[in-house]
């Protein structure tokens, strides 16, 4: 899968509806993007860094350790994943869903969830080589500072950042409900 058809709305499927869901279990089903508000609030600072760097008032070798720096790098590094080790900390966020929360709603959910499931798993493996590629640029850029540097690191930010929030709205649209109802914990 590219970037670009992680983006595609009309290739994601659908989630099954529960029409009896209470507003508590919905509430619960949300807890998923106040998890998510970490790692966008992470995007935005590494936007505001580049953007600083493209003006001209900030250095393009503090590039590299920013995002080294985020959590989404520093969990890729340590445990092959873009978020961290345990909900709790918000960290290994992926991993956690992949291990336990996916087979958790596959088991609960049956059948009509594996679509959604398979489609967040590859979505994941996306994102976890973006957030690898940005690194690397970020690294070349820090050791050899330059315009052409720079413009790679702020293209693979730009494609991440959009996977990323694609992603994220994605998996909260088609978790909410299956989450909450099926009473799978977060």
């Amino acid at each position: 899968m590219t970037p670009e058809e992680l983006e595609d709305e009309d290739a994601r499927p659908a989630p099954p509806v529960y029409p009896a869901i209470t507003r508590a279990e919905r509430a619960h089903g949300r807890r998923l993007a106040t998890i998510h508000d970490m790692y966008r609030a992470e995007l935005d600072a590494v936007a505001r860094l580049l953007d600083a760097i493209r003006a001209g008032s900030g250095n393009a070798a503090d590039l590299a350790p920013a995002v080294a720096g985020t959590q989404l790098a520093r969990n890729m590094a340590l445990f092959g994943t873009a978020c961290g080790r345990d909900c709790a900390l918000l960290q290994n966020h992926h991993d956690i869903e992949e291990q336990w929360m996916f087979p958790a709603l596959a088991d609960r959910g049956g059948a009509v969830l594996a679509p959604v499931i398979a489609r967040l798993k590859a979505e994941h493996a996306v994102i976890h080589g973006l957030i690898g590629a940005l690194h690397e640029a970020a690294r070349d850029l820090a050791a050899s500072p330059g315009a052409e540097g720079f413009a790679r690191c702020a293209a693979d930010f730009a494609v991440l950042d959009r996977a990323i929030r694609s992603h994220f709205g994605y998996e909260e649209r088609a978790l909410e409900e299956p989450l909450g109802a099926l009473r799978v914990p977060i």
